[in-house]
This record gives C-alpha cells, sequence and structure tokens, in this order.
C-alpha cells in the first residue's frame, strides 16, 4: 500500500514578519526616543535643587524664580527661597494666621495702582498679566510668592517689634583692605606713630570712609556683624585693632562671597544714644537676619547642585545661567501700555515682592 504524501509545511508570510520587526524597531527607536528627551528636556526641571527641611524646590521652578528675580542672579533666589521657607515653616509658632486670597488681592492691588488711589478692573488685569508674562510665573505661582512675602513682612514685624530706639553706640572709624598682609602693614604704620587717618586715607579701599579718613561716624555696634560688633565693642578708645577678616556675600564673585581685612578705631562711647531712623531701620533688619541665622542653624537647609555638589559652585552656576538665559529669551520684550499709564511705579521685571527690608541668612552688613 502506497504511502501518503507529507503535506507541505505552510510558510508564514514574509510581508507580516517584516511588519512585525518594522514595527518592534519603531517601537524601540520611539521609547529610546522618549527617553532621551525625558532625560535631557524633563528630568532636569524636576530635580530637587533646593531642601529646607521638609519642603523641597525643584530645578524648574527655580529656574522661574531666578528669572523673575530683578538680577537673575541665582545666589539672591535661593537666599528668597531659604527665607520664604523658614518663615513658612515658623509662622505657626509665632500665631501667624495663613494668608488668604484677599490679603493677597489687596496687596496686588495696592502695587498695581501705584501712587494712584484706585485702579479699574481692566487696568489691573492688565497689569497682572504684564507682571506674569516677564516674571514667568503663572498666576498660582505669582500669588503664592505675593502670600509668602506678606507672611515675612507680618513676621519681621514681630521679630523687630522690640528692636529699642536709643541704643549704644560707638564712633567708629574704620579702614577696609583687600589683602591680610595689606591690613598687617597698615597697623604698623599706626603703631609706628602715624595717624588712622592719614593711613586710611592713603591705603583704604573703600572709597567713602577713605574720602572721611576712615570716619564712619557714631553708629550702634549691633547693626555690624558680630565679629566686627564684638572688635567695636571691646576695643580701648583711641586704640587700632588687629586686622578683622570680613566675609560678605557678593555674588559677581566667582565664589559668591567677597572676603576684606578691616582696621578698625573706635574714639567716643555712649551708653545711651538716640538711633537715627536709618539706624533704627539697619538693626530692625539686623534682628530679622539674626532670626534667619538662628532658624537656618535648627532647620537642615541644602543645595543639590550638579554632580553632588552642596554649593553653587562654577559647574552649576553655568548651567543655570545657560537655562536662565534660554527661559529670559521667552518673556515678551514689549511693555504694554497698561502699566506705563497706571503702575509707573512698580517694576514690571521682577518677582513680587512686599516692604520687606532685605534680609540673608548671612552676615552682610558693611562695616
Amino acid at each position: 500500500m502506497a504511502k501518503a504524501a507529507p503535506v507541505p509545511e505552510k510558510k508564514k508570510p514574509k510581508t507580516r514578519r517584516t511588519a512585525l520587526i518594522i514595527a518592534s524597531v519603531a517601537l524601540v527607536v520611539a521609547i529610546a526616543a522618549g527617553l532621551i528627551y525625558y532625560l535631557a528636556a524633563i528630568m532636569p526641571y524636576q530635580r530637587v535643587i533646593l531642601t529646607v527641611g521638609t519642603d523641597k524646590v525643584k530645578t524648574g521652578y527655580f529656574l522661574k524664580r531666578v528669572v523673575a528675580n530683578s538680577t537673575s542672579d541665582p545666589a539672591a533666589t535661593l537666599q528668597s527661597l531659604t527665607t520664604e521657607l523658614l518663615v513658612q515653616q515658623a509662622a505657626p509658632d509665632y500665631g501667624l494666621s495663613p494668608v488668604t486670597p484677599e490679603d493677597i488681592d489687596t496687596a496686588l492691588r495696592d502695587a498695581a495702582k501705584g501712587t494712584n488711589d484706585t485702579i479699574t478692573d481692566t487696568d489691573f488685569a492688565a497689569w497682572l498679566k504684564e507682571q506674569l508674562d516677564n516674571s514667568g510665573l503663572t498666576e498660582k505661582e505669582y500669588r503664592e510668592v505675593v502670600g509668602r512675602n506678606i507672611q515675612t513682612q507680618r513676621l519681621y514685624e514681630i521679630v523687630s517689634a522690640n528692636v529699642p530706639s536709643v541704643v549704644p553706640q560707638v564712633h567708629l572709624w574704620a579702614i577696609i583692605l583687600s589683602t591680610n598682609d595689606a591690613a598687617v602693614a597698615a597697623k604698623a604704620r599706626i603703631d609706628a606713630g602715624e595717624s588712622f587717618s592719614a593711613v586710611a586715607s592713603d591705603v583704604s579701599i573703600d572709597a567713602t570712609s577713605k574720602a572721611n579718613g576712615g570716619d564712619l561716624g557714631w553708629m550702634p555696634p549691633d547693626i555690624l556683624s558680630t565679629q566686627l560688633s564684638s572688635t567695636a565693642d571691646s576695643l580701648d578708645i583711641g586704640k587700632c585693632s588687629d586686622p578683622v577678616t570680613y566675609v560678605q556675600q557678593d555674588s559677581s564673585s566667582s565664589t559668591g562671597t567677597t572676603t576684606t581685612y578691616v582696621l578698625m578705631m573706635v574714639t567716643e562711647k555712649s551708653a545711651a544714644m538716640q538711633a537715627t531712623d536709618d539706624q533704627v531701620t539697619l538693626l530692625k533688619n539686623k534682628a530679622m537676619s539674626d532670626w534667619l541665622n538662628t532658624q537656618a542653624q535648627t532647620t537642615t537647609v541644602t543645595f543639590h547642585g550638579l554632580n553632588g555638589s552642596t554649593t553653587l559652585d562654577s559647574q552649576t552656576s553655568a548651567w543655570i545661567s545657560y537655562q536662565v538665559q534660554k527661559l529670559i529669551k521667552k518673556r515678551p520684550s514689549t511693555p504694554s501700555t497698561a502699566t506705563e499709564t497706571t503702575a509707573s511705579s512698580t517694576t514690571t521685571t521682577t518677582e513680587p515682592t512686599t516692604t520687606t527690608p532685605a534680609t540673608t541668612t548671612t552676615e552682610t552688613t558693611s562695616p
């Protein structure tokens, strides 16, 4: 009996197999492209760049705040954000109620009307649109910053409420130099018999005090940084101090700070003298600055730079500057006429602020 012929195996169509391969390759390419786009264009903005206690600030929001800052200064923006968050976290401890939408509306309208008594809804809407366009912030973000500034002002008033207007003062003289060697040499000249004022006029790098022979006039030592204040308090009348190292914040410096060396002399002291209005303001600012320093010391404040750095290093600064310039180019270049006519006294290129005096978490009061 003859065997049946084997049934030939069906072959899968090549076109279907080819289509599946092409589809698979296309999917892989799409996934890879999406991953590359996410890593390059989205992920950097989702990174946390600043941690203040339990609050985290993402890079995307931080960059927008740098753009909204009038000087586009990353260091100043970090300082502002740190202050806002420290105040926000401490507000309940001082019995401060949350800022209401009505509080924010009032602050915005006051800023929009400038020196005018009133402002129409149409003009206010045009003004607010310009603020949002120029700052790059959403309305929600803009209002949030205004609310934080209102809360900071309220806390400032509490912290500075007990600053007296009659305080100890000294008649202070200072010679400011760029190196410790220069300060040592200047002190040697004074110790050898030259007058403090003559040496100050000759070598001090501070133009204002140099013109006065180093004479800074009467001032409360408490408006100075802690080390300078301590030196002024402890000096005997007419005696020149040893060089005092003074570090102050300077965003134009590659390190973010400038170090100078100060020689000090006190020619008179008063245990109780009426402070001027400007001096009272400085004393209040110092009280707020001291409060912020204390809060920063008891709260974990961490900057998260590129490659694991915890400081605003040159690489991180360069990247931030590049990203900020990209964002600035997206802003409208022509201001609207509404702001020019209804709110000429307000700025249109800076982040919203209240009247809270500038405060920092580092000591920057000049001698």
